[in-house]
């Protein structure tokens, strides 16, 4: 019986010490959220990304996304930016993009990021308020 408590200890002791390595991984996010309310009205069909060279060896990260309409809708849209540490990047008019679409369209937006640090996004549809 003394064998066996002592077994049982030793393996959980052992156990306990085998602890989980921390990581300091960053969170992952989806790159497009889509709000329940439309997503029975439309359909996002492509998102595509890429870097636009600027004049100093810089680049800018510009989305293009392209919506079809099922019914005649409102679209509201907006991206946050994000730099390499996860932080959002500040940009002018932050604000939602309202736009309309008719049954059967295919409507094709694009955004480019406010500043070169910009590494990631996350890219939000609703419908206007």
């Amino acid at each position: 019986m003394k064998s066996i408590l002592l077994a049982s200890m030793l393996v959980f002791g052992l156990a306990g010490c085998a602890s989980q390595p921390q990581t300091s991984s960053l969170i992952d996010r989806q790159e497009l959220k889509v709000d329940p309310e439309v997503i029975y009205t439309m359909d996002v069909t492509e998102l595509f990304e890429k870097r636009l060279a600027q004049s100093g060896g810089d680049s800018l990260l510009q989305i293009q996304f392209a919506v079809e309409a099922r019914s005649d809708t409102e679209l509201a849209w907006k991206v946050t930016w994000f730099d390499d540490s996860g932080m959002v990047v500040k940009s002018v008019g932050e604000g939602y993009n309202k736009a309309s679409l008719l049954t059967g369209q295919t409507r094709y937006f694009n955004a480019t990021a406010p500043h070169t640090r910009v590494t990631s996004y996350q890219l939000h549809l609703r419908e206007p308020k």
